[in-house]
């Protein structure tokens, strides 16, 4: 096993810490996630559901656009949280690969 970088921990650090400063967002991803789940839908898109995520901020709430931003960068550690905190229920749901100077999968 190669062992992770100083830019992996440091990513994992920094996802840590969004979501602790921003539990909702964590909340909005599984709740896309459910939803699809609900429709019968067993794979997707990890960074579809962000954009979703984005645009809700831009539209549906006060949030202000220029202080607000959801990092792209977060999106596959956000997708393998939701997998490792809910296996039961997502397991597989979102393809993983391999994350670049981290842990494999």
């Amino acid at each position: 096993m190669e062992p992770m970088t100083d830019r992996a921990l440091q990513l994992d650090a920094e996802v840590d810490r969004f979501l602790s400063d921003n539990p909702h967002i964590y909340r909005q991803f599984r709740l896309l996630a459910v939803k699809l789940k609900a429709r019968g839908i067993e794979r997707y898109g990890a960074k579809s559901l962000w954009e979703v995520l984005r645009w809700q901020l831009a539209v549906e709430t006060n949030a202000n656009a220029k202080d607000y931003k959801l990092n792209n960068n977060y999106v596959s550690r956000v997708a393998r949280r939701l997998m490792q905190d809910e296996p039961e229920e997502f397991s597989g749901f979102f393809e993983l690969r391999r994350l670049r100077g981290g842990k494999p999968d």
